[in-house]
């Protein structure tokens, strides 16, 4: 799969804006793709938190992304919230296609700026198929 190639320069924004992008970027440079993972619950704090975790441990956070989530009922604090929607999502397993996009960050010391980020986003997500 082709991946979009992160041309935007990131020198002007705030330090802490870079390293948010960097700390976002990271986990995905050896992530499988498609991967599988378990969904671990929203939450708002001072940002969202939109949280899946690999079998390896390595948590993939898709939060403010344009996501593809398809009709799954995820909700906005669902791991927080028991009467949430999306509750019943916690825990389970998917199986998940990533890519790149044009995005934002949301970003420093609880200022909400936002700032334009080549950020991984959820293509397509499944639950996974037991076998």
């Amino acid at each position: 799969m082709t991946q979009a190639v992160d041309t935007l320069d990131y020198s002007t924004y705030p330090q802490m804006a870079q390293i948010e992008i960097a700390q976002i970027q990271a986990p995905f440079q050896d992530a499988p793709n498609p991967m599988v993972v378990t969904y671990l619950g929203s939450q708002m704090n001072d940002y969202a938190y939109f949280p899946f975790e690999a079998d390896n441990g390595a948590v993939y956070d898709f939060a403010y992304r344009n996501n593809n989530l398809g009709d799954l009922p995820f909700g906005e604090n669902d791991g927080l919230e028991p009467r949430d929607s999306g509750r019943q999502l916690v825990g389970k397993r998917f199986t998940l296609e990533w890519e790149y996009e044009l995005s934002y960050i949301v970003c420093c010391e609880g200022q909400n700026n936002t700032y334009p980020a080549m950020l991984p986003r959820i293509k397509e997500i499944q639950p996974e198929v037991q076998r």
